[in-house]
């Protein structure tokens, strides 16, 4: 007979924003339960946050042996060992993993469930076959994975996305990289200060999302430090073995050859498995529909952070739990304005943004006046 449970708040996935919400929620008292199926801390422990900003931190180290002269400190060609490099990564995952880890969250009086949760109707969500949870409210949180862009060869190719590209224990001799978004051109430029050759390929322009004038600063660095940025660029095939990786581009352009392929051109919400549709639950393209509110059609339901599809960054998913925390213990209304979230791309120099771009608010009509300062 499978055990019942009947929570206040069930929690599914144990990433940033769940754990924020699981927290904050035992925090208040409230009978919390967390369902995760992988890892705990999600993403951003694990394949995101912090092993890029711990390679970014190695990188950094090289990039200041190589620059020492300039400040009258005589240095040789740093020495990189890249296995060491791999385990600094991993050292750093392993202390961190501690405060999002079971134990830590069950002495928060949080029941932590592992397993794959999916919905049974509108009011049940079963975790494999011995445990249904009636919960008052429930929260998805599952995240999002690397969305693999539709290019001949590609599944017949050894291809890297972020959550494989940390297990490296040897450096790659050429990284080719598909996407030049955030996360492709910190892995870009920290890859190419520990040593390797290094050549991004975007279909658009790199860093799209971001203010022209920023983009093109962080962009010139990149390119002075000898990233090859390619832009608006057809890669039409892949090819290769695990010794080489050949991406055909455009007609007349000549195929780059490389030892390592990183794709890192966006990623898809995590709803696979949920059977969303028993709650009544709706999803577009983007991930799960919700309302200003972060609730679903579903009016027990909540989606936040990356699933949610309104976004894909950690300080978003902890916004969004602030959110639901506030309507759901306290009944206060809260309405999301993605408008006041910083995020940062941790390239150096280093890209932060808040607030509404300068093509932005020109596009909502404001009248706005332009300070620049060096």
């Amino acid at each position: 007979m499978a055990e019942r449970l009947q929570p206040d708040i069930c929690v599914i996935g144990a990433g940033s924003g769940g754990l924020s919400v699981a927290a904050a929620a035992a925090a208040f008292g409230v009978s919390v339960v967390l369902v995760e199926k992988n890892k705990m801390g999600g993403e951003c422990l694990n394949t995101g946050c912090v092993p890029s900003k711990s390679l970014i931190a190695a990188a950094k180290h090289a990039r200041a042996v190589a620059q020492a002269r300039a400040f009258g400190v005589a240095a040789g060609p740093a020495d990189i060992d890249f296995g060491k490099v791999h385990q600094h990564v991993h050292d750093v995952i392993a202390a961190i993993a501690p405060n999002d880890s079971k134990e830590r969250f069950n002495g928060l009086g949080v029941r932590v469930i592992a397993g794959a949760a999916r919905f049974k109707d509108r009011k049940t969500v079963v975790v494999g076959d011995d445990i249904e949870i009636a919960a008052r409210r429930f929260v998805v949180a599952t995240g999002s994975s690397p969305s693999l862009p539709s290019i001949a060869g590609l599944e017949a190719v050894p291809y890297l996305t972020n959550e494989t590209v940390f297990d490296l224990t040897a450096r790659p001799q050429h990284l080719i990289v598909i996407g030049a978004g955030a996360i492709g051109l910190e892995l870009a430029q920290a890859f190419r200060r520990l040593g390797a050759a290094v050549t991004v390929l975007e279909a658009g322009e790199p860093l799209a999302r971001e203010d022209g004038e920023c983009a093109a600063i962080v962009l010139d660095a990149l390119a002075r430090e000898g990233v090859d940025i390619r832009s608006n660029v057809a890669v039409t095939r892949v090819e290769g073995t695990d010794a080489k990786i050949k991406v055909v581009v455009g007609e007349g352009e000549p195929a780059i050859e490389g030892s390592h392929l990183l794709i890192a051109t966006g990623r898809k919400a995590n709803t696979d498995g949920l059977a969303l549709e028993r709650a009544g639950i709706g999803c577009d393209r983007r991930g799960i529909v919700v309302n200003s509110g972060l609730k679903t059609a579903n009016r027990r339901v909540y989606a936040i952070g990356d699933v949610a599809g309104r976004g894909q960054f950690t300080h978003l998913a902890n916004y969004h739990a602030g959110l639901v925390i506030r309507n759901a213990l306290f009944r206060l209304p809260v309405r999301v304005n993605e408008d006041l979230v910083p995020r940062v791309t941790f390239a150096d120099p280093e890209l932060a943004h808040v607030g509404l771009t300068e093509a932005q608010a020109r596009a909502r009509g404001l009248t706005i006046r332009v300070l620049r300062w060096p």
